[in-house]
């Protein structure tokens, strides 16, 4: 691992500062001193193997630690993350959007913008619905040890991530093909890097669920269904 748990949290995130989006999504502050990787998570009630699964594949892309991540902790990640992204970043996105086209004078490429951006937003919500109403319940009764329990397609939940990105390709595209020349330059560049920086975190979200989480329910299917 590149990352172990004696490893101090602060020089992982020195290193790698994409991984400080991962911490309130594990319920972890920052204020840590110089802690290790293990204090800080004994500290939070973080399981210290799954945040370390986590932190490892964002640096190096290595998912064969998928085997030592807890499942209940990897749903409680990723419930934080659908509440991140669809109660905070989603909606100050849309925020940014308004303000830079609201005062446009082409009023049909405004609403345009704003409704490329809310088909995107609509459709992540929906994906992300799913994974808490559907998938996160599944894995649930898995872990109860539930019998008879119909399996779900857990490929075809996968291949669900390669369908929300139509909406937000449009959208960029129309931004930085149309945009009014002139108009708000240092702004619309501003919430255009935004928008680019979410489409990042959003598919490594989907990586970490795809490449570490998904495997790991595999193993739980198989040991319940021997």
């Amino acid at each position: 691992m590149k990352f172990t748990e004696n490893s101090r949290l602060g020089d992982v995130l020195t290193e790698h500062y994409q991984i400080l989006l991962l911490l309130s999504r594990f319920g972890i502050s920052l204020g840590f001193g110089d802690k290790t990787v293990k204090a800080v998570c004994a500290d939070n009630g973080v399981d210290c193997k799954t945040f370390l699964a986590v932190c490892n594949y964002v640096a190096s892309g290595d998912s064969s630690l998928y085997h030592n991540v807890d499942i209940e902790s990897m749903v409680r990640f990723l419930r934080l993350a659908h509440k991140y992204y669809l109660e905070f970043l989603l909606p100050e996105l849309r925020t940014k959007l308004v303000s830079i086209v609201g005062s446009l004078p082409d009023s049909m490429f405004s609403a345009l913008v704003i409704k490329l951006f809310d088909s995107y937003k609509e459709e992540v919500r929906k994906h992300l619905a799913y994974e808490d109403k559907v998938l996160f319940d599944y894995i649930q009764r898995l872990l109860d040890g539930e019998e008879d329990l119909p399996a779900l397609s857990l490929a075809s939940f996968i291949r669900q991530h390669d369908n929300i990105d139509t909406q937000l390709f449009e959208l960029k595209n129309a931004m930085i093909r149309y945009f009014p020349a002139g108009e708000n330059l240092r702004e619309v560049n501003q919430v255009l890097y935004d928008i680019f920086a979410f489409e990042e975190d959003l598919k490594s979200h989907c990586e970490i669920e795809g490449d570490l989480f998904i495997p790991a329910v595999v193993e739980l299917e198989k040991m319940r269904r021997g």
